[in-house]
C-alpha cells in the first residue's frame, strides 16, 4: 500500500489533454494544439447526453461529439490548453471544454526528436550503401 501512496504523490512527466466538442470541430483544436508544440492527438467520436430530450421538428437530436485525447509533457501542458482555448470557441457557452489529467505510466511512447534521429541515422545508412 505504500508504493501506490508514494507513487500518486509523484509528479507526473506526462499529461492527458482532453478536449470534449461538437462533432466537426476537432480538426481546430488539433491544429491549435501543434501550433502551440503538440506532436499529435486521436480523435474519438461519441455522443453527448446533456441535450438528449431536444427535438427540432418532433425528431429526437442525438448530440454527436468528438473527444481530442494530446498525450503532452507536463510542462507543456498550459501553454497548449491556453492555445487550444484561445483558437477555438470553448469559451462560448455550449461549445464544449477542455481538462487535463495526470498520467502515471506511458509505454510504446517515443518523442517525435528520437523518431527524426532515427530517420537520419537510417536515410545516412542507405545513402552509404548507395556509394558503394
Amino acid at each position: 500500500m505504500e508504493k501506490t501512496i508514494n507513487s500518486i504523490k509523484n509528479k507526473s512527466e506526462y499529461d492527458m489533454i482532453v478536449a470534449i466538442i461538437g462533432r466537426g470541430f476537432s480538426d481546430y483544436v488539433v491544429s491549435a494544439a501543434r501550433d502551440a508544440g503538440a506532436t499529435g492527438a486521436t480523435i474519438v467520436y461519441g455522443r453527448g447526453t446533456a441535450d438528449a430530450d431536444k427535438q427540432v421538428l418532433g425528431i429526437s437530436l442525438q448530440p454527436e461529439r468528438e473527444l481530442v485525447l494530446i498525450l503532452v509533457k507536463s510542462n507543456e501542458r498550459r501553454a497548449i490548453m491556453q492555445a487550444i482555448s484561445d483558437k477555438t470557441s470553448l469559451m462560448e457557452e455550449g461549445r464544449g471544454f477542455c481538462f487535463s489529467l495526470p498520467v502515471s505510466e506511458v509505454f510504446g511512447l517515443k518523442r517525435v526528436a528520437e523518431q527524426k534521429k532515427e530517420q537520419i541515422k537510417k536515410a545516412k545508412a542507405l545513402e552509404k550503401q548507395k556509394r558503394k
